[in-house]
């Protein structure tokens, strides 16, 4: 159906490709990350490459990372916003308030 919203209202149609591909990339992340700290623990230590447990630890890291910062970057633009509403919305003992008096 043209034009149909996602479940829930929320994001513009065609936006679940978007998080199927994150989703995708952070799975492949998390598997290679895994598949190199795995290879250091099993190959011997005289095969094993200096750069190999850094990139592994990089990698596993790398959706904890994703999802901190998407964590913090809601916080602060609900904070934001919730600042917008304030400074739009009259307090209380504003002219605005009493003109009904």
């Amino acid at each position: 159906m043209p034009g149909k919203q996602e479940e829930g209202g929320q994001g513009p149609p065609g936006s679940s490709v978007c998080l199927w591909l994150v989703t995708v990339l952070l799975l492949l992340s998390l598997l290679a990350g895994g598949a190199c700290l795995a290879a250091y623990v099993l190959l011997p230590p005289q095969e094993t490459p200096a750069w190999l447990p850094a990139v592994g630890l990089a990698l596993v890291a790398l959706p904890w990372a994703f999802w901190i910062l998407t964590c913090a970057y809601r916080c602060a633009a609900a904070r934001a916003a919730e600042r917008r509403t304030m400074a739009v919305a009259p307090s209380p003992g504003s002219m605005c308030s009493r003109s009904g008096s």
